[in-house]
Protein backbone atom coordinates (compact mmCIF):
# COMPACT_ATOMS: atom_id res chain seq x y z
CA UNK A 1 0.00 0.00 0.00
CA UNK A 2 1.07 3.28 -0.99
CA UNK A 3 2.44 5.77 2.23
CA UNK A 4 0.05 8.23 1.19
CA UNK A 5 -2.82 5.98 1.54
CA UNK A 6 -2.22 5.37 5.08
CA UNK A 7 -1.93 9.64 5.86
CA UNK A 8 -5.33 11.22 7.23
CA UNK A 9 -7.05 14.73 7.70
CA UNK A 10 -8.67 15.79 10.65
CA UNK A 11 -12.46 15.84 9.37
CA UNK A 12 -14.71 17.72 10.97
CA UNK A 13 -18.01 18.22 10.39
CA UNK A 14 -20.00 22.13 10.29
CA UNK A 15 -22.95 23.42 8.81
CA UNK A 16 -22.76 27.00 7.10
CA UNK A 17 -25.88 28.66 6.80
CA UNK A 18 -26.21 31.33 3.56
CA UNK A 19 -28.45 34.20 3.80
CA UNK A 20 -28.97 36.53 1.72
CA UNK A 21 -28.10 39.03 4.65
CA UNK A 22 -29.76 42.06 5.61
CA UNK A 23 -28.10 45.81 6.91
CA UNK A 24 -30.72 46.12 9.50
CA UNK A 25 -29.33 45.53 12.66
CA UNK A 26 -32.76 44.68 14.11
CA UNK A 27 -33.12 42.35 11.56
CA UNK A 28 -30.70 40.25 12.36
CA UNK A 29 -32.32 38.68 15.20
CA UNK A 30 -34.06 36.90 12.66
CA UNK A 31 -30.99 35.04 11.51
CA UNK A 32 -29.69 34.08 14.68
CA UNK A 33 -32.99 32.51 15.34
CA UNK A 34 -32.48 30.24 13.03
CA UNK A 35 -28.74 29.08 14.05
CA UNK A 36 -30.24 28.61 17.20
CA UNK A 37 -33.40 26.68 16.12
CA UNK A 38 -30.31 24.05 14.17
CA UNK A 39 -28.47 24.34 17.29
CA UNK A 40 -31.23 22.90 19.25
CA UNK A 41 -31.66 20.39 16.70
CA UNK A 42 -28.63 19.79 15.59
CA UNK A 43 -26.39 19.59 19.23
CA UNK A 44 -22.73 19.81 18.91
CA UNK A 45 -21.92 20.58 15.47
CA UNK A 46 -20.41 24.04 14.86
CA UNK A 47 -23.06 26.60 12.95
CA UNK A 48 -21.67 29.56 11.03
CA UNK A 49 -22.91 32.20 9.15
CA UNK A 50 -22.49 34.07 5.61
CA UNK A 51 -24.44 36.72 3.68
CA UNK A 52 -24.50 35.80 0.06
CA UNK A 53 -25.65 39.37 -1.31
CA UNK A 54 -22.40 41.52 -2.34
CA UNK A 55 -24.11 44.88 -1.91
CA UNK A 56 -24.75 43.95 1.77
CA UNK A 57 -21.70 42.48 2.67
CA UNK A 58 -19.93 45.99 0.94
CA UNK A 59 -22.35 48.20 3.60
CA UNK A 60 -20.84 45.62 6.30
CA UNK A 61 -17.52 46.03 5.43
CA UNK A 62 -17.79 50.09 5.28
CA UNK A 63 -19.00 49.61 9.25
CA UNK A 64 -16.21 47.93 10.17
CA UNK A 65 -14.80 51.98 9.87
CA UNK A 66 -16.29 52.71 12.89
CA UNK A 67 -16.92 49.08 14.55
CA UNK A 68 -17.42 50.71 18.07
CA UNK A 69 -20.54 52.52 16.77
CA UNK A 70 -22.15 48.88 15.64
CA UNK A 71 -21.16 46.77 18.77
CA UNK A 72 -22.75 49.29 21.10
CA UNK A 73 -26.06 48.86 18.90
CA UNK A 74 -26.22 44.74 19.46
CA UNK A 75 -24.84 44.04 16.51
CA UNK A 76 -22.52 40.47 17.32
CA UNK A 77 -19.00 40.95 16.03
CA UNK A 78 -19.47 37.43 13.50
CA UNK A 79 -21.92 39.75 11.60
CA UNK A 80 -20.15 42.79 11.87
CA UNK A 81 -17.09 40.89 10.29
CA UNK A 82 -19.52 38.39 8.40
CA UNK A 83 -17.85 37.08 5.06
CA UNK A 84 -19.27 35.49 1.59
CA UNK A 85 -19.53 31.94 1.00
CA UNK A 86 -15.89 31.89 -0.29
CA UNK A 87 -14.45 33.51 2.68
CA UNK A 88 -16.58 31.15 5.20
CA UNK A 89 -15.96 27.89 3.52
CA UNK A 90 -12.18 28.90 3.23
CA UNK A 91 -11.87 29.64 7.24
CA UNK A 92 -13.92 26.45 7.79
CA UNK A 93 -10.97 24.26 5.54
CA UNK A 94 -8.34 26.21 7.65
CA UNK A 95 -10.13 25.09 11.16
CA UNK A 96 -9.83 21.42 9.79
CA UNK A 97 -13.86 21.30 8.93
CA UNK A 98 -13.57 19.02 6.21
CA UNK A 99 -17.22 17.79 5.86
CA UNK A 100 -19.83 20.79 5.32
CA UNK A 101 -23.54 21.21 4.61
CA UNK A 102 -24.16 24.62 3.34
CA UNK A 103 -27.89 25.43 4.00
CA UNK A 104 -29.30 28.11 2.01
CA UNK A 105 -32.06 30.54 3.98
CA UNK A 106 -33.26 31.90 0.57
CA UNK A 107 -37.07 31.77 0.39
CA UNK A 108 -36.79 30.15 -3.17
CA UNK A 109 -34.01 28.76 -6.05
CA UNK A 110 -33.67 31.91 -7.50
CA UNK A 111 -30.81 33.77 -8.75
CA UNK A 112 -28.52 34.14 -5.23
CA UNK A 113 -29.21 30.24 -4.72
CA UNK A 114 -27.93 29.44 -8.39
CA UNK A 115 -25.22 31.17 -7.50
CA UNK A 116 -24.39 29.59 -4.76
CA UNK A 117 -24.82 26.27 -5.79
CA UNK A 118 -22.24 26.89 -8.85
CA UNK A 119 -19.80 27.70 -5.80
CA UNK A 120 -20.64 24.10 -3.93
CA UNK A 121 -20.39 22.66 -7.43
CA UNK A 122 -16.93 23.99 -8.14
CA UNK A 123 -15.77 23.20 -4.48
CA UNK A 124 -17.35 19.52 -5.86
CA UNK A 125 -14.87 19.60 -8.35
CA UNK A 126 -11.38 19.50 -6.83
CA UNK A 127 -9.58 16.78 -7.73
CA UNK A 128 -6.04 16.58 -5.96
CA UNK A 129 -3.40 14.47 -6.51
CA UNK A 130 -3.23 12.99 -3.31
CA UNK A 131 -7.11 12.67 -2.64
CA UNK A 132 -5.69 12.75 1.34
CA UNK A 133 -4.77 16.71 1.02
CA UNK A 134 -8.23 17.37 -1.03
CA UNK A 135 -9.29 20.77 0.81
CA UNK A 136 -13.20 18.73 1.68
CA UNK A 137 -13.90 15.54 2.51
CA UNK A 138 -18.06 16.43 1.49
CA UNK A 139 -19.33 19.70 0.63
CA UNK A 140 -22.97 19.51 0.42
CA UNK A 141 -25.35 21.79 -0.59
CA UNK A 142 -29.04 21.66 0.69
CA UNK A 143 -32.38 23.57 -0.45
CA UNK A 144 -34.04 26.89 -0.13
CA UNK A 145 -37.22 27.32 2.10
CA UNK A 146 -39.84 26.31 -0.98
CA UNK A 147 -37.17 23.84 -2.41
CA UNK A 148 -35.91 23.37 -5.78
CA UNK A 149 -35.72 21.33 -8.59
CA UNK A 150 -34.81 16.78 -8.53
CA UNK A 151 -36.35 13.79 -8.22
CA UNK A 152 -34.65 13.50 -4.80
CA UNK A 153 -37.12 15.59 -2.74
CA UNK A 154 -41.00 17.14 -3.88
CA UNK A 155 -40.66 20.67 -3.77
CA UNK A 156 -44.65 20.23 -3.66
CA UNK A 157 -43.70 18.94 -0.03
CA UNK A 158 -41.52 21.89 0.50
CA UNK A 159 -44.40 24.49 0.04
CA UNK A 160 -46.66 22.51 1.81
CA UNK A 161 -44.41 22.53 4.89
CA UNK A 162 -44.18 26.61 4.40
CA UNK A 163 -47.52 26.83 3.77
CA UNK A 164 -48.55 25.48 6.91
CA UNK A 165 -46.79 28.26 9.10
CA UNK A 166 -49.65 30.98 9.25
CA UNK A 167 -52.61 30.46 11.09
CA UNK A 168 -51.95 33.46 13.14
CA UNK A 169 -51.75 35.96 10.35
CA UNK A 170 -55.19 34.03 9.01
CA UNK A 171 -56.44 34.96 12.17
CA UNK A 172 -55.27 38.50 12.46
CA UNK A 173 -56.57 38.68 9.26
CA UNK A 174 -59.91 37.82 9.80
CA UNK A 175 -60.23 39.52 13.13
CA UNK A 176 -59.51 42.77 10.79
CA UNK A 177 -61.81 41.80 7.91
CA UNK A 178 -58.83 42.00 6.29
CA UNK A 179 -56.70 40.72 2.75
CA UNK A 180 -53.67 39.36 4.06
CA UNK A 181 -50.75 40.43 1.63
CA UNK A 182 -47.25 38.76 1.67
CA UNK A 183 -44.64 41.03 -0.02
CA UNK A 184 -41.99 38.65 -1.52
CA UNK A 185 -38.21 39.76 -2.85
CA UNK A 186 -39.07 37.93 -5.89
CA UNK A 187 -36.18 38.66 -8.80
CA UNK A 188 -36.21 40.46 -12.13
CA UNK A 189 -34.01 37.30 -13.72
CA UNK A 190 -36.27 34.27 -12.78
CA UNK A 191 -39.51 32.92 -12.71
CA UNK A 192 -41.60 33.94 -9.38
CA UNK A 193 -43.92 30.53 -9.73
CA UNK A 194 -42.64 28.75 -6.40
CA UNK A 195 -44.24 31.94 -4.62
CA UNK A 196 -47.65 31.69 -7.19
CA UNK A 197 -47.90 28.21 -6.04
CA UNK A 198 -47.46 29.13 -2.77
CA UNK A 199 -49.71 31.51 -2.66
CA UNK A 200 -52.34 28.66 -4.27
CA UNK A 201 -51.45 25.80 -1.45
CA UNK A 202 -52.36 28.84 1.24
CA UNK A 203 -55.59 29.65 -0.41
CA UNK A 204 -56.53 25.68 -0.19
CA UNK A 205 -55.35 25.33 3.31
CA UNK A 206 -57.24 28.81 4.46
CA UNK A 207 -60.29 28.56 2.67
CA UNK A 208 -62.37 31.91 3.34
CA UNK A 209 -58.63 34.05 3.99
CA UNK A 210 -58.03 36.05 0.84
CA UNK A 211 -54.41 35.58 0.86
CA UNK A 212 -52.13 37.47 -2.03
CA UNK A 213 -48.24 37.28 -2.21
CA UNK A 214 -46.59 40.17 -4.22
CA UNK A 215 -43.11 40.92 -5.47
CA UNK A 216 -40.58 44.09 -5.23
CA UNK A 217 -38.95 41.93 -8.25
CA UNK A 218 -40.55 40.18 -10.54
CA UNK A 219 -44.56 40.05 -10.83
CA UNK A 220 -46.95 40.04 -9.35
CA UNK A 221 -45.71 44.05 -8.49
CA UNK A 222 -47.31 46.29 -6.41
CA UNK A 223 -50.15 47.58 -8.81
CA UNK A 224 -51.53 44.27 -9.84
CA UNK A 225 -51.95 43.10 -6.15
CA UNK A 226 -53.56 46.46 -5.40
CA UNK A 227 -56.00 45.87 -7.76
CA UNK A 228 -56.84 42.10 -6.63
CA UNK A 229 -57.84 43.75 -2.98
CA UNK A 230 -59.73 45.92 -3.93
CA UNK A 231 -61.40 44.58 -7.03
CA UNK A 232 -62.69 42.13 -4.49
CA UNK A 233 -64.16 44.88 -2.42
CA UNK A 234 -61.82 44.52 0.63
CA UNK A 235 -60.92 47.69 2.86
CA UNK A 236 -58.41 46.50 5.19
CA UNK A 237 -54.70 45.21 4.43
CA UNK A 238 -52.85 43.25 6.65
CA UNK A 239 -49.41 43.85 5.29
CA UNK A 240 -46.27 41.11 5.37
CA UNK A 241 -42.85 40.65 4.43
CA UNK A 242 -42.80 37.29 3.08
CA UNK A 243 -39.08 37.27 3.23
CA UNK A 244 -36.19 35.97 5.88
CA UNK A 245 -35.49 39.07 7.39
CA UNK A 246 -37.60 42.66 7.91
CA UNK A 247 -34.81 44.66 6.64
CA UNK A 248 -34.46 47.40 4.13
CA UNK A 249 -36.83 45.74 1.56
CA UNK A 250 -39.16 45.35 4.40
CA UNK A 251 -39.55 48.69 5.98
CA UNK A 252 -38.73 51.36 2.55
CA UNK A 253 -40.43 49.09 -0.56
CA UNK A 254 -43.52 47.42 1.85
CA UNK A 255 -44.06 49.42 5.59
CA UNK A 256 -42.47 53.15 4.80
CA UNK A 257 -45.36 55.97 4.63
CA UNK A 258 -43.80 56.91 1.20
CA UNK A 259 -46.89 57.23 -1.68
CA UNK A 260 -44.32 55.12 -3.28
CA UNK A 261 -44.26 51.72 -1.15
CA UNK A 262 -46.89 49.03 -0.96
CA UNK A 263 -48.58 50.45 2.09
CA UNK A 264 -49.34 54.12 0.67
CA UNK A 265 -50.01 52.30 -2.70
CA UNK A 266 -53.00 50.19 -1.09
CA UNK A 267 -53.79 53.65 1.21
CA UNK A 268 -54.18 55.62 -1.36
CA UNK A 269 -56.91 52.77 -2.96
CA UNK A 270 -58.87 53.75 0.30
CA UNK A 271 -57.56 50.58 2.36
CA UNK A 272 -56.70 50.00 6.23
CA UNK A 273 -53.42 49.13 6.62
CA UNK A 274 -52.02 47.19 9.40
CA UNK A 275 -48.65 45.50 8.53
CA UNK A 276 -46.10 42.80 10.54
CA UNK A 277 -42.85 43.77 9.95
CA UNK A 278 -40.93 40.53 11.46
CA UNK A 279 -38.97 38.25 9.30
CA UNK A 280 -39.87 34.96 8.71
CA UNK A 281 -36.98 33.65 10.49
CA UNK A 282 -38.10 35.11 13.29
CA UNK A 283 -40.86 32.41 13.67
CA UNK A 284 -39.67 29.09 15.74
CA UNK A 285 -41.49 26.98 13.32
CA UNK A 286 -39.98 28.41 10.60
CA UNK A 287 -36.86 28.63 11.34
CA UNK A 288 -37.02 25.18 12.41
CA UNK A 289 -37.42 23.94 8.69
CA UNK A 290 -33.93 24.54 7.94
CA UNK A 291 -32.83 22.30 10.33
CA UNK A 292 -35.15 19.34 9.10
CA UNK A 293 -33.52 20.43 5.63
CA UNK A 294 -30.50 20.36 6.98
CA UNK A 295 -30.77 16.38 8.27
CA UNK A 296 -32.62 15.38 5.21
CA UNK A 297 -29.76 16.40 3.74
CA UNK A 298 -26.95 14.65 5.64
CA UNK A 299 -28.81 11.60 5.23
CA UNK A 300 -28.80 12.00 1.46
CA UNK A 301 -25.19 12.30 1.30
CA UNK A 302 -23.88 9.77 4.21
CA UNK A 303 -23.27 12.40 6.77
CA UNK A 304 -24.09 11.57 10.30
CA UNK A 305 -25.24 14.41 12.36
CA UNK A 306 -26.47 13.16 15.26
CA UNK A 307 -25.24 11.21 18.04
Amino acid sequence: MSKHKKRSQINKKAILLAHFGTTYPSALTSLENIRRQVRAQIPGIEVRHCFTSNMVRNIWSARRRDPRKWLDEGVADEFLNVQGFLGAIGNLQDGNYRTVIVQPTHMYHGEQFEDLKSYVSALQSIRTIKRVWSPFEKVVLSRPALGTCGIEHDYAEDIEQVAGLFDDDVERARQLDAALVYVAHGNDFFSSGAFHETCQVMRSRYPGAQIHIGMVEGRPGVEEIVAGVTGSGRKAVLLRPFMITAGDHAHNDIADDDPGSWKGAFEAAGCRVETRMEGLGSDDRFAALFARRILETAEDHGIELLP
